[in-house]
């Protein structure tokens, strides 16, 4: 009999364990997810980091800026503010750019066979092994997604703001601080259908007649349809080099500060 109840007694006891370990699991998978989380983007500060006395650090500060918000206008190379709606905007087409990005190279996301960003993983020669670029991802992607939360502010259609706009938007990575142009993108310095017509070192888009055309009719208008979508309007949606800005990732009150301030540069 004792046997019995102490059987009765176990069973019991083990059921309840069951239940309660069972009513727990989730809160505790996501504690241990949270923990992880926070590990990882540690890490990837770490990894970000141009910090000459942490071995770990890859140095992408010395392009996008210490905390990610560009690179300084005396960089050897501009990189772009990470801290944007543009970037998230992009991960919600594909939720591997960055990854794409940060393993081989800006070339495989923008199809600029000169983008400035290089790839950083093992597997094509670079220093950076799985773990480290999942650190550094899951970093740069918080910037994105805190960035897409915050409020959307109407920009002043004035020159300073364009400015402002210019190097959020990333246009300084690769047209330059001066508008003078680098590997990434042709020199803007001189807007023009002479300047449309010249790509140097850039494939010329299939509809460079109607650019020309847009263009002499309204250059603000030219202006708005090469940057939200050049390869659409312009390339019979190949792509040109220059990435689309939708709405979601700069505003129609950031676009036209911009184009204030591109057309101001070059006397329009």
């Amino acid at each position: 009999m004792r046997l019995k109840t102490l059987g009765v007694v176990l069973v019991t006891a083990l059921s309840a364990f069951t239940l309660l370990y069972w009513l727990t699991d989730n809160p505790r998978r996501d504690e241990i997810a949270v923990a992880h989380e926070e590990e990882l983007l540690e890490y990837g500060e770490v990894i970000f980091s141009a910090d000459p006395a942490e071995p770990a650090a890859a140095g992408c500060a010395t392009c996008h800026g210490p905390e990610g918000f560009g690179g300084e206008e005396d960089a050897a190379i501009i990189g772009p503010n990470l801290h944007t709606r543009s970037l998230a905007e992009k991960l919600k087409v594909n939720s591997n750019y960055v990854h794409l990005a940060v393993s081989y190279g800006g070339v495989v996301v923008s199809g600029n066979v000169n983008s400035a960003m290089p790839a950083w993983s093992y597997e094509v020669g670079g220093p950076l092994n799985e773990q480290q670029i999942e650190a550094v991802v899951a970093l740069v992607t918080s910037w994105a997604e805190e960035a897409e939360q915050e409020p959307i502010e109407d920009v002043p259609n004035t020159e300073e703001a364009g400015a402002e706009v210019y190097t959020a938007a990333g246009c300084v990575a690769c047209h330059g601080a001066e508008l003078e142009g680098g590997a990434a993108g042709p020199n803007i310095q001189t807007i023009g259908s002479d300047v449309i017509t010249e790509f140097e070192n850039f494939p010329t888009p299939s509809g460079v007649d109607q650019m020309v055309a847009d263009y002499e009719e309204d250059p603000r208008l030219f202006l708005e349809k090469w940057i939200r979508d050049s390869a659409a309007n312009y390339n019979d949606g190949a792509p040109t080099g220059m990435p689309p800005h939708s709405e979601g990732a700069v505003s129609e009150s950031a676009l036209q500060a911009l184009i204030t301030f591109l057309l101001a540069q070059t006397g329009e």
